[in-house]
């Protein structure tokens, strides 16, 4: 009996933090709905859940107002740093025994991933990442070898000035006036601890195949050589016969909390929103920090949470269509 065919579904989301400008909140919802009508219009044609969530998030690295690719934040000597990853899980079906046709229904999933971290040299990181899921024995490359094995992919390199916006220049000299900003002490901390950002995406097509997808340009002022959650597979991004997550907000309490593969784990006995919520309040029970989380089943369910100022989502299926979102943090306090 041939597996039947999913329907697809695709989230992606633009960061978690300050609200930012308000000025910039419309073009930023642009933004977000260029990239969701890229990756849906890949699933509408029966494409791949990995070349939806590459897609959607080649597009937001691109778009200046996003904390990925040319829009990315500056480090503490006011350089471009950007870190990214993919992960994918593709079923495979599992061969009958004994001329049998029972089980012929069901699949397995075999899961690959790449990442690079550091890097200063490549318009767009995901489609680096997933290079090296592709092209290489590696799952994560970075700062020059990385740069390196993209010149051998066929990967344009760009000056690293190239990748710096005036934008990005002018929030970077504002840092740099405020005292005490880049000493590595508790003033320079809670400084780094706001205005994250990242970006991402996650997807299942037709097929039932899974994959997520994060760039970040990191924490603004981060010191040089600072690597966060959206290079670690299971951090910032994981993808599982369960589903799928990426993650946005502070790195370093993403990372001890391993946020996405926690949460694609929980799948298996809850829905995406029920997750979501659960993963972010768990966090914030183990930190104190601020993290978003967007969420998809092999179903096709979606969730979301998060506990930042602000963070925005859109969304595709085909019961309603494409939408975007600017979502309501859960509450911040902790469970006694």
């Amino acid at each position: 009996m041939a597996r039947a065919r999913n329907l697809p579904a695709l989230v992606a989301h633009g960061g978690a933090g300050n609200a930012g400008p308000g000025k910039e909140r419309p073009e930023r919802r642009r933004g977000m709905m260029a990239a969701i009508r890229l990756g849906a219009g890949i699933l509408r044609g029966n494409g791949s859940a990995l070349e939806a969530v590459v897609a959607t998030v080649a597009a937001l690295e691109d778009h200046p107002l996003f904390n990925a690719g040319y829009g990315s934040l500056l480090n503490s000597e006011g350089n471009v740093e950007m870190d990214a990853s993919v992960m994918y899980a593709e079923p495979v079906a599992v061969a009958a025994s004994s001329g049998k046709r029972a089980h012929t229904h069901t699949a397995d999933y075999s899961v690959s991933a790449g990442a690079v971290a550091a890097v200063s040299r490549v318009r767009n990181p995901i489609m680096l990442a997933r290079a090296v899921m592709e092209h290489s024995p590696h799952i994560l490359m970075a700062g020059p070898g990385a740069e390196s094995f993209a010149r051998k992919v066929g990967i344009r390199l760009v000056r690293p000035e190239e990748m710096v916006t005036e934008r990005a220049r002018e929030r970077w000299r504002a840092r740099k006036q405020q005292a005490g900003m880049l000493e590595a002490g508790a003033a320079a901390r809670a400084a780094m601890g706001h205005g994250h950002g990242t970006v991402g995406a996650v997807a299942v097509d037709v097929n039932g195949a899974i994959a997520a997808a994060t760039s970040t340009g990191g924490v603004p002022g981060k010191l040089f050589g600072r690597v966060g959650d959206s290079a670690l597979i299971g951090a910032g991004t994981f993808a599982h016969a369960f589903g799928a997550a990426s993650a946005t907000g502070q790195g370093e309490a993403i990372i001890l909390t391993a946020l996405c593969r926690e949460a694609v784990l929980a799948l298996a006995d809850a829905t995406p929103q029920a997750v979501a919520r659960e993963a972010i309040r768990e966090m914030i029970d183990a930190t104190g920090a601020e993290a978003g989380l967007i969420l998809i089943d092999g179903r096709g369910r979606i969730g979301y949470a998060h506990n930042a100022a602000s963070m925005q989502v859109a969304r595709y299926d085909p019961a309603g269509g494409v939408q975007h979102l600017w979502l309501a943090p859960i509450a911040t306090a902790r469970r006694p």
